[in-house]
């Protein structure tokens, strides 16, 4: 249980890391205001506007490869990515309360599907290294050497 909960907290922090690491490079480039709203934009009247659309994407590559580096198993790809996003929408609705913005929940779905299907990519590519055998190296040496 120790070991999952690490796990989620670090997962948690690669998202935030990475999606606010993306933002603040991209609205540097607009010259736009540098806030946590951009994060936790929820609200209708708000809107969300192509620096965040582009950096929630992004940011699914860079959830992928935290996947990979952190989970390593494609079957907990699921698991974790819902809960970053489970923690992501109660952080939200502390921040500015219940999301009413459709757009967000359009997002928060790819943002989910899409890091899932990237982490379960990576992780079974792992997954399906050769693995060496003790046998195997055992017959190659003795191969060699008659």
């Amino acid at each position: 249980a120790v070991v999952s909960t690490q796990s989620t907290g670090a997962m948690q922090c690669v998202f935030y890391f990475g999606l606010g690491t993306i933002m603040y490079f991209l609205a540097f480039l607009h010259v736009e205001e540098i806030s946590l709203d951009r994060i936790f934009i929820s609200k209708k009247g708000e809107m969300l506007d192509l620096v965040t659309l582009f950096a929630y994407i992004t940011n699914c590559f860079i959830s992928a490869i935290g996947l990979w580096y952190i989970v390593q198993r494609s079957k907990q790809c699921l698991d974790f990515t819902v809960t970053i996003h489970f923690w992501h929408f109660v952080l939200t609705c502390l921040y500015t309360g219940f999301p009413t913005l459709l757009s967000w929940w359009l997002l928060t779905l790819v943002s989910c599907i899409v890091s899932t299907f990237l982490g379960e990519y990576l992780c079974r590519y792992t997954e399906l290294e050769e693995i060496p055998l003790m046998g195997t190296r055992t017959s190659n040496a003795v191969a060699e050497n008659p």
